[in-house]
């Protein structure tokens, strides 16, 4: 994977979108489900797990996914080219599960279970 010598953190990217769209912290921080101060740890982080950053870009109606595959040089359109993306949900409870369930629909992504077969 190509990576850019001047990248910022994901969290420097998400601060960035969420200046220009207008919404409070609070706002923001109730779109989450979270607080104000973990909204602020968002902004300061160098890695972020997958559902996070799925809500995230709901919330902020960015595609983060796409512009991290870009910022790599994985092309999305292109068939013969995949993104995988390995979630660990076996320590996941139901409703974690389905909140994931229903943001991997909202993202029209499909999901692959252990040994090829398609999901989604």
């Amino acid at each position: 994977m190509k990576k850019n010598p001047k990248e910022i953190s994901i969290g420097e990217r998400i601060r960035e979108v969420f200046d220009k769209s207008g919404m409070t912290i609070t706002e923001f921080a109730e779109a989450l489900h979270c607080d104000r101060t973990n909204v602020n740890n968002i902004f300061r982080r160098k890695k972020i797990d997958i559902y996070l950053l799925s809500k995230i870009s709901i919330i902020l109606n960015h595609d983060f996914v796409e512009e991290l595959c870009r910022q790599y040089g994985v092309t999305k359109d292109i068939p013969s080219s995949k993104v995988f993306l390995t979630l660990e949900i076996n320590s996941m409870d139901a409703t974690m599960l389905n909140k994931l369930l229903k943001t991997i629909k909202q993202l029209k992504v499909k999901a692959v279970r252990e040994g090829g077969g398609e999901r989604g």
